[in-house]
């Protein structure tokens, strides 16, 4: 019942996020904002986590997961308000920052308290079946918010629904987890300043395990392509004469190979190893960003975000499952706030560079730099496949 808990929340609030994604790039647009600070406008969250979520993992795992999530899920409810309120650019901004602090207290916790449910041997599927929660609601989330943009004239009413639907995620996590772990020491913020003054020594000894370090490398490198996909999909497919509903068919689809595959791909890298999935995930990813600025119709677009949703599948959940296999379950919280760090200052940095890309280029070479980047990442892992094992 407690994991059929945080699967629900994480389906719900993952289904209200994923809503705006096919228009929410163009309504920032629409406000006045260029393509290149738009993605400065996305990259707070992806900053804010990047310092936040490595905490949170660790903090966690003292206070209570359980109260960190219902903190994460109630700023989440707000953002999509504050969008909805926006006519200029800081409150997209101050929305997004909020974002990234909902996401960073969020998604830590109920990652390292879903896995803690199931035995080390399953590290991998668990994983596999925890990422299936968003990935499912994702697949729904930006088709229908696709289809919403042809019955509500503005897109103002679809931000406030998707704080509506943000708030019930509250009531389900509260319905199936109510009882469940609720670790609260006496002494608590003593030891909150006691992870905020040995974080650095606490990354520093992660990251001296050959596993925590290459797993970390490897959901940099995906997260530092994969994540402008939300930002600059829709861009281009708008420039391409692609409407709302195109571009949240594109999005699921995305997310249905996610969804499809996140078990399955769990399940068989317990089997036979993390490396070969994540530097296949990479491989393959070549070829997709390659693909996608000379799509000719919109079929084309879906595939190749099909994809790519593939490649995600192959990367991110499988590089997490390899520094939880480094690790007592006890540091699992931490763990998780490392690996979510570096998969969000990949993101970060990513998207620092892309903004740059297009700010002097056409948006099209984002695509092409991302399957160059995709490549040599691919090569360096290959370079450390000892890593992976030891």
């Amino acid at each position: 019942m407690i994991f059929l808990g945080i699967f629900g929340a994480t389906f719900v609030s993952t289904f209200s996020d994923s809503l705006p994604q096919p228009f929410t790039p163009l309504f920032f647009a629409s406000l006045g904002i260029t393509p290149s600070v738009i993605g400065l406008v996305y990259n707070i969250r992806n900053i804010a986590q990047a310092f936040l979520r490595p905490l949170a993992g660790s903090l966690s795992d003292i206070v209570g997961r359980r109260k960190l999530m219902f903190m994460g899920l109630a700023l989440l409810t707000m953002v999509p308000l504050i969008y909805s309120a926006s006519w200029d650019t800081w409150l997209p901004l101050v929305g997004m920052t909020m974002s990234g602090i909902g996401l960073s207290i969020y998604y830590p916790p109920s990652e390292a308290y879903a896995t803690s449910l199931y035995p080390p041997e399953k590290t991998g599927e668990a994983v596999g079946r925890y990422h299936m929660s968003w990935a499912i609601s994702a697949i729904i989330g930006p088709s229908v918010g696709g289809f919403l943009t042809i019955i509500f004239p503005e897109y103002r009413p679809i931000y406030v629904i998707a704080s509506v639907v943000t708030g019930l995620s509250i009531l389900v996590l509260y319905a199936f987890t109510k009882g469940g772990e609720e670790k609260n020491r006496a002494g608590v913020p003593g030891e909150a300043s006691k992870i905020l003054r040995e974080f650095p020594s606490t990354v520093r000894r992660m990251l001296a395990k050959r596993r925590v370090f290459i797993g970390t490398l490897s959901v940099f490198a995906h997260s530092f392509c994969h994540w402008g996909l939300v930002t600059f999909v829709p861009l281009f497919a708008a420039k391409a004469g692609y409407n709302e509903v195109t571009i949240g068919i594109a999005l699921t689809a995305n997310a249905l190979l996610m969804a499809i595959c996140l078990p399955i791909v769990g399940t068989l890298s317990d089997k036979i190893g993390r490396f070969t999935p994540i530097i296949g995930g990479l491989l393959l990813s070549v070829v997709a960003f390659a693909m996608i600025p000379n799509i000719q119709a919109p079929w084309m677009l879906a595939l190749w975000m099909g994809v790519l949703g593939l490649c995600a599948t192959m990367e991110f959940p499988v590089s997490q499952a390899l520094i939880m296999d480094a690790l007592p379950v006890k540091d699992r919280g931490a763990a998780t706030g490392v690996w979510g760090m570096m998969m969000c200052l990949g993101g970060a940095v990513g998207m620092f560079i892309m903004s740059y890309i297009v700010s002097v280029a056409p948006l099209e070479w984002v695509f092409y730099f991302s399957a160059a980047f995709s490549l040599g990442a691919a090569l360096l892992l290959s370079s450390l496949r000892g890593f992976f094992s030891a």
